[in-house]
């Protein structure tokens, strides 16, 4: 397995807890739900953080035709982290236009802080042509 893969693996696993969590009543199944997925999110922040690229360059949240300037902390080909302002604004989904390399991605978020959101890039797109980074 490849550390993508496992990387892929552990961003679905934390989705599935995260639905388990929103779905159970015990408040002691929620507690722990949640324990473990702010664990696994703490250890894909990590990851993500020993594989991408450390930049700073502008970028462009779009959504529901609006446009929330971002600064790209990090970015590898399967994601990114982003500084954001005001990151509960941001919906699940959104286009991440990056003008000074003239492409987009699609993404989806992963986790959100006080002024910070990863996300996962499922599509990128370069000159009008569509490539899915993720299968």
């Amino acid at each position: 397995m490849t550390g993508s893969e496992s990387w892929k693996e552990r961003e679905e696993l934390v989705a599935r807890y995260r639905v388990l969590e929103q779905e159970v009543t015990d408040p002691l199944a929620k507690g722990l739900l949640r324990d473990i997925v702010v664990e696994l999110e703490a250890e894909l922040h990590e990851q993500r953080s020993v594989t991408c690229d450390r930049t700073l360059d502008a970028g462009i949240i779009e959504f529901h035709g609006r446009t929330v300037p971002c600064l790209v902390r990090n970015i590898s080909e399967f994601g990114a982290a982003l500084d954001v302002i005001t990151p509960r604004d941001i919906p699940d989904r959104f286009t991440l236009a990056l003008p000074f390399e003239g492409i987009s991605h699609r993404c989806s978020l992963i986790w959100r802080s006080d002024m910070e959101i990863g996300v996962s890039f499922y599509e990128t797109i370069a000159n009008g042509s569509c490539s899915s980074l993720m299968s």
